[in-house]
Order: structure tokens, then C-alpha cells, then sequence
């Protein structure tokens, strides 16, 4: 078990969402950094979906009553007892320890994994916490959180390399988009507008849907109405005033907003760490294209858990002047 000293921010348990109820009105929740969430869960030997911390910004105290295996995914400072300890990294808890996180440098969510996964009650199949239906609610000081079982031995001391943690730290972030479903709500203009223009992410931004401000995208006569359709994360919704709002994990399902573009799966956890002030543009791509992303996204992740698990070995390959990390297996076979 695990306890709750200081909460100074947003903080939830999450898991990898509520699939297959969005056609009863429930949205999929979830981690927003699916990417970091996952490589948290498999430094601590989880599976990917297991559920876990998720922290806004600045990252709780917390004590343990009993003996587990943890790690912290976020560029932020990481105290266990008062001594400096790495994220991105998995460590050993006794009975009585206490883990301190400190405030993000860079990204606007982080996550605390621990070995077994939290338990929780699940709703509709999920631990995630979408507080505006009542499924969870937001955690606070005081309040205790039961581990699962695991067994601890093989899963201290894993650890991301530099080069493959998420970078979050960029003032600007350009991500992928294909176009439509709704082409015929907006002018030539309007598109060119949203494909070659600079938007913000405003403090109104939340895990429902990141608005930004900008260049008002033209609609055309058919205007900015349209008849309720559904909606998924990663849609691009232009409401009358021409300003984009992306929907995240906790979108509705449904909408009446014509939409101008889909965010690509695997760029959307990218979009999920900016911050209010951060710039984005928004590039073009074919649904083949949107695919592959995806696919490669998700060998990366599965490379990096076989690396933790010690099945495949990570190797610097330098081509021209940009360096890349490979990797091979199985980590006994010879070079």
C-alpha cells in the first residue's frame, strides 16, 4: 500500500482507457502520454495497460507501507528519503520510504508506475479516472492506494538510455494530421490557413480537448455547423470562430463542429505535453502514411520493453550527422 502525503496538483489513476463503450456515450480516458505511461509501466515489468499514477505538472509525496518496485517517467527531480534518485529509471522502496516528485522541467504530464500495477475498482473495464461522469475521482492527501502483486525480484534497477526518453522540451512541436472528414465546411483559404499557420495552446486546454488560439481557419457558406457526428481523440473540431480545438482523452464523443483534420495516433501523446504557450503546426499526411507512423511507433515501444526485459541489446548507429539507436537480440548471442 501506498499513502498520500502531499497531492499539489492534479492526479489520477489511469490505464490505457475505456475501449469499446464510446457507442453508449463514454469516452476513453486514459493516459494521455500513452508513450511515456507505457515505458513507465514496463521499467517496473508491467504491461503497458496497467493502471498507474498520472500527475499535472508537479508530481505528489508519497510513503510506502510496504515493499515495491517504482519509477517516475518525466524530466522532473526525484527524491526517495531526501537523496536524489533518477526517473526514467526503476528503484527499489522498503517498508516506510518516502518519494518525493518534484515539479516537470519540461511536458505537462508525468507518471509513477509501481510493480503489479494499482489495484482499483473497475468501471465499465477500466481504472481510468474521468471525473465529470463519476468514474473515479481525483486523488488527495490522505488517501491510501493498494499495490498489486508482483514479484519484485528482476525488476529494480532498469533504466531508458538518454537518447531514447521522450523529449518534450521543444517551445514548438509540429504534428501530423489527415485531412477531413468535412472539407466542404471550409474555404481553400481556410485549409491553407490551418496547414501553414502557427497556433498556441491556451490555459483553457484540458484532458477534454486542447484549444488554441491563432489564424481563424474560413469556413464556407455551409459554415461551422454541422449534424452531430462522432468524434474520437485526436479530431480537429473549427467551431464559428474559426479557433481549432483538438480533442484529447477525455473528448465526448459526439459533436456538432465541422471537423478540418484527425491528429495521427502516434503524434498525439506528442501533442499532449505541451503546455499553455507552446506552438503548434499542423502538417499533412496521407492515411498511409498516418499508418506506418503508427506501426513504427509501436515496434519502438515494443523494442524498448525487450530491451528492459534484457532480450535485445540498444546500439548508437551514426548516419551522416545524426545519430540513431538501434537494436538487436537476443542480449546473449554474440556481437
Amino acid at each position: 500500500m501506498i499513502e498520500l502525503l502531499r497531492v499539489p496538483s492534479f492526479l489520477t489513476v489511469q490505464d490505457s482507457g475505456r475501449r469499446g463503450y464510446r457507442k453508449l456515450g463514454v469516452p476513453l480516458s486514459g493516459f494521455m502520454d500513452d508513450y511515456s505511461a507505457r515505458i513507465a509501466n514496463y521499467l517496473v515489468g508491467n504491461p503497458g495497460s496497467a493502471p498507474l499514477l498520472e500527475f499535472l505538472l508537479t508530481g505528489p509525496t508519497l510513503r510506502f507501507n510496504s515493499s515495491t518496485v517504482f519509477a517516475v517517467a518525466g524530466d522532473t527531480d526525484v527524491k526517495l528519503n531526501g537523496l536524489s534518485i533518477e526517473p526514467w529509471t526503476s528503484h527499489w522502496a522498503m517498508r516506510g520510504d518516502i518519494l518525493e516528485v518534484g515539479t516537470l522541467k519540461s511536458g505537462l504530464y508525468g507518471y509513477i508506475a509501481f510493480a503489479g500495477g494499482l489495484k482499483c475498482k473497475r468501471l465499465l473495464g477500466s481504472c481510468s479516472t474521468y471525473p465529470k461522469a463519476g468514474l473515479g475521482m481525483p486523488l488527495k492527501a490522505g488517501d491510501r492506494l493498494t499495490l498489486g502483486y508482483a514479484i519484485l525480484t528482476g525488476r529494480e534497477g532498469r533504466s531508458i538510455p538518454m537518447e531514447l526518453r521522450p523529449n518534450y522540451s521543444q517551445g514548438s512541436i509540429e504534428v501530423r494530421v489527415v485531412l477531413g472528414p468535412n472539407p466542404e465546411h471550409f474555404t481553400k483559404k481556410g485549409a491553407e490557413t490551418f496547414l501553414s499557420s502557427e497556433y498556441t495552446i491556451t490555459p483553457e486546454s484540458d484532458r477534454m480537448g486542447y484549444r488554441l488560439d491563432g489564424p481563424a481557419i474560413g469556413h464556407s457558406p455551409l459554415g461551422a455547423d454541422i449534424v452531430t457526428e462522432p468524434l474520437l481523440p485526436g479530431t480537429v473540431q473549427v467551431p464559428a470562430n474559426g479557433k481549432p480545438i483538438v480533442m484529447m482523452r477525455d473528448a465526448q464523443t459526439t459533436g456538432g463542429y465541422a471537423k478540418i483534420a484527425t491528429v495521427v495516433s502516434a503524434d498525439l501523446h506528442i501533442l499532449a505535453q505541451g503546455r499553455p504557450g507552446t506552438k503548434v503546426r499542423f502538417k499533412a499526411v496521407e492515411v498511409e502514411e498516418a499508418q506506418e507512423a503508427l506501426r513504427r511507433c509501436e515496434k519502438t515501444l515494443e523494442a524498448i520493453k525487450a530491451f528492459l526485459e534484457g532480450k535485445m541489446r540498444a546500439y548508437k548507429v551514426k548516419v551522416g550527422e545524426k545519430e540513431f539507436t538501434a537494436f538487436a537480440g537476443p542480449s546473449s548471442s554474440s556481437p
